[in-house]
């Protein structure tokens, strides 16, 4: 709202003078929200690289991802053990940590940046178009539409984590982001760069569009039920947002890490509908959760960080918090 402060001498014949404090333009509320996503993208995509790391990493073991005998054979006890015999084999830095790091940043820093620097604007715009009240179902209407966007968007980073992620292992040197983007290029042109790009924009509209659902409908239950909005919300609701985004696009996620990954591990698909055949024939439906459980993992403290995060932000930067 815009304050007035009128100054002057009304009695001895001065007229009054209004000094009106200007509202922030649009383009700088835009800018602020930018700013404080893709901060709370950064920070929580350095955070929690290593369990991204894992989870790519096991659901490219099939494919003879560069895990080793050993590590097939580790697999087979489960995540925690394979996820162990990475750490006791090639350390944490280097077998979880390092691998694809500014590709991660790059992506969900820039994907998490532009989706919910645009996410108001867009649900607000699509209650305007549909008529439709605020809902749980504007959130994710709106979230899909952000994600599905700003995920296509940075496909080259993402393409570009898998591929290091993927093909890390014992004694394999992983290059850095823009010598893989650069092979990337070499390997198929510019073009490359999107390769997988429409499974990219249905996995990242489903993870946002089930994230956002999920986030909002818990956060609006508890402020229903008496819950004073802080972190106490953000966290249980970031914890909710994480187990409905999995489940959401886990068989989109499957699909496309083993599409972008293949050719690093020596294998080429005509098609996404070529990987989606292969794995209903050779390993069934069940396949395509596979990695849930880590992906919740990895989901939880993703989001338990960056959407806390930047409700704070979006508080000290005067945005207020996310409604």
């Amino acid at each position: 709202m815009a304050s007035a402060a009128v100054g002057g001498d009304v009695r001895g014949g001065t007229a009054p003078v209004a000094l009106v404090a200007a509202e922030p333009s649009q383009a700088v509320t835009v800018a602020s929200r930018m700013a404080c996503s893709m901060s709370a993208g950064l920070i929580s995509a350095l955070a929690t690289n290593p369990t991204e790391t894992i989870r790519v990493r096991w659901q490219v073991l099939s494919m003879g991802g560069g895990a080793g005998a050993a590590g097939q054979a580790a697999a087979e006890g489960g995540l925690l053990r394979f996820g162990a015999h990475i750490v006791r084999t090639e350390g944490l830095i280097a077998g979880l940590w390092r691998p694809g790091l500014t590709g991660w940043m790059a992506s969900f820093g820039g994907a998490f940046g532009i989706r919910m620097g645009v996410y108001e604007y867009v649900r607000l715009g699509l209650e305007r178009a549909t008529g439709r009240e605020r809902s749980t179902a504007t959130a994710f209407a709106a979230g899909m539409c952000t994600g599905a966007l700003s995920n296509s968007t940075c496909c080259p980073f993402f393409q570009a984590k898998n591929r290091l992620q993927a093909r890390a292992g014992p004694g394999i040197q992983g290059g850095g982001l823009i010598q893989e983007l650069s092979s990337i290029v070499r390997e198929g042109g510019a073009p490359n760069l999107y390769r997988g790009v429409p499974a990219l924009f249905c996995r990242g509209g489903l993870i946002s569009g089930g994230q956002l659902s999920g986030y909002d409908f818990t956060k609006r239950y508890l402020i229903g039920q008496g819950v004073a909005e802080g972190p106490i919300i953000h966290v249980a609701a970031s914890s909710v947002s994480a187990v409905t985004a999995v489940l959401a696009s886990a068989p989109a996620d499957v699909v496309l890490n083993r599409y972008q990954a293949a050719p690093s591990l020596g294998k080429h698909y005509a098609s996404l509908g070529a990987v989606v055949a292969e794995i209903m024939k050779e390993e069934g439906p069940l396949a395509f959760y596979r990695g849930v459980v880590p992906n919740i993992a990895k989901f939880l403290p993703l989001f338990l960080m960056s959407m806390p995060l930047f409700e704070q932000l979006r508080r000290l930067a005067g945005l207020g918090y996310l409604t």
